[in-house]
């Protein structure tokens, strides 16, 4: 993946609410009311320089925000932080701003496949682990189980109230916080109109019901050549949607909230399976693997007409489609298609927290981070910029709508499709050791069923009998 660049001029558009408001503030907490950009020079000493970059980049409204709080000039902070993830990075942007606001640290991201990996050779040779590192849900309850993680629960107590409750759950282990949680995923349904009209659909009933988008889907493929899902004939990345998403949407889990207790098979996990080989033998999805030269050249090519998404997908789209011809503001997204006895239009999948480990040199300067990162408007709106969505809510309550995007349409409210999405998440949702377990063998247990060589009923008890074996080891092992 090739690093987005990160230079002044965009930290500022990015960042402007937070830093424009708290860099000369007083000492004591006060409150000032920003209306507009000349309210703003005049209750904080600002360059000409950002107010030109607010006024062209960022439109400020009473009715979206009234009032930003003002705290107290921090303590001045010191030090170095190295954080571990994927290439193309929202925490490698914060990072960026977080020494623009703190210019005595030194932040290093380091972002590359395999980086899990070096965790685990670092952990045994008893050194060379970094401070933090980006952790999916169930890689997050390992390794708290394990005790490597610092436990930041003092921290992320003092914000328990202003963070997203769903995401609280996944960075919590036997009451302690051993993360901050960080990325939520309201997933919707993405598309595009222009490849809908050309098979004679104006657009996608917003209450489109399964049966419905897979005709949809079929008509589309047939008159125009797209997909309007991904399906490859692995099984994996974004090809797993068809099934995860009716079995959030029904109201499945891979364990109970203990964790113990393996629930994938039951009549919803083979309900999801059955919708899933629907979308399989319709023959109209994508048949590539995700962000690989023929996914990104189908969407460049119009291709594909529609998927289902994660937000934080967004980042990796924008650093890809980069014009008009190749779909740049042709996207709208909606909540995904309903399913018969659903509970939910939306899924999640991805999703990771931020962790660091009981041997940094500097738990303060690390939890200094996590916290402006997650927990304060300035670091929701950098990271909520690269595409994913913080669970900080006041971030989400007024400046989320803020948020630009290149890949949408430029008058859609993809932000408020978002929010949709983000009223149906289920809070009864687990996603502990054993989903790690259920992701890594989809594909292997999953493909026989949509290829019909096996029952579905069959299948997915015998895959219940695997996630249930190996789960029950990995439990023992992290004890």
């Amino acid at each position: 993946m090739i690093h987005k660049s990160f230079n002044r001029r965009k930290f500022l558009k990015a960042a402007f609410l937070g830093t424009a408001a708290t860099a000369l503030a007083a000492c004591a907490p006060q409150t000032v009311t920003v209306e507009v950009t000349r309210q703003v020079e005049k209750q904080v000493e600002v360059t000409k320089e950002v107010v030109k970059e607010v006024e062209k980049n960022v439109e400020v409204t009473k009715e979206v925000i009234k009032e930003v709080a003002v705290t107290a000039v921090p303590v001045e902070l010191k030090g170095e932080l190295t954080v571990w993830g994927h290439a193309d990075h929202p925490l490698d942007n914060a990072g960026q701003a977080f020494m623009a606001k703190n210019p005595g640290v030194k932040f290093t991201f380091v972002g590359e496949d395999g980086w899990d990996k070096k965790v685990e050779a670092a952990l045994a040779a008893g050194s060379g682990l970094p401070d933090m590192v980006w952790y999916e849900a169930d890689a997050t309850q390992v390794a708290a189980r394990r005790g490597i993680l610092l436990d930041v629960t003092e921290m992320v107590k003092k914000h328990e109230s202003e963070l997203v409750p769903s995401k609280l759950a996944e960075a919590r282990y036997q009451g302690k916080y051993y993360g901050m949680p960080g990325d939520i995923t309201p997933n919707n349904y993405w598309y595009r109109t222009d490849i809908t009209e050309k098979a004679g659909a104006k657009d996608i009933n917003p209450d489109i019901k399964y049966d419905e988008f897979l005709q949809l889907s079929k008509d589309v493929k047939a008159k125009t050549g797209a997909s309007m899902y991904v399906m490859n004939s692995n099984f994996t990345g974004q090809g797993i949607l068809p099934f995860l998403v009716p079995h959030y949407s029904l109201g499945g889990n891979v364990s109970d909230e203990s964790g113990e207790n393996i629930v994938i098979d039951n009549e919803i996990g083979q309900q999801a399976m059955n919708y899933a080989k629907q979308a399989w033998d319709l023959k109209a999805g994508l048949d590539a693997d995700w962000f690989s030269p023929p996914y990104w050249g189908a969407i460049k090519e119009g291709k594909l007409g529609g998927t289902w998404s994660p937000p934080w997908m967004r980042g990796f789209f924008e650093t890809e489609v980069t014009s008009p011809e190749r779909g740049q503001g042709k996207w709208r997204n909606m909540l995904v298609p309903a399913y018969p006895g659903g509970k939910a239009r939306c899924n999640v999948w991805g999703g990771a927290t931020l962790c660091g480990f009981k041997t940094v040199k500097d738990p303060a300067l690390v939890m200094a981070y996590m916290e402006y990162t997650f927990a304060s408007i300035e670091g929701a709106t950098v990271t909520g910029n690269w595409g994913i969505i913080p669970p900080y809510l006041p971030w989400l309550k007024g400046y989320f709508k803020l948020t630009k995007a290149s890949l949408f349409e430029p008058t859609w409210d993809w932000t408020g499709q978002i929010v949709k999405a983000l009223d149906q998440m289920r809070t009864d949702f687990y996603r502990l050791p054993a989903y790690g377990v259920m992701m890594g063998s989809l594909d292997k247990f999953g493909l026989p069923m949509l290829k019909g060589e096996k029952p579905i009923k069959d299948g997915m008890q015998e895959w219940g009998d695997y996630i249930r074996a190996e789960n029950k080891k990995l439990l023992e092992a992290i004890k």
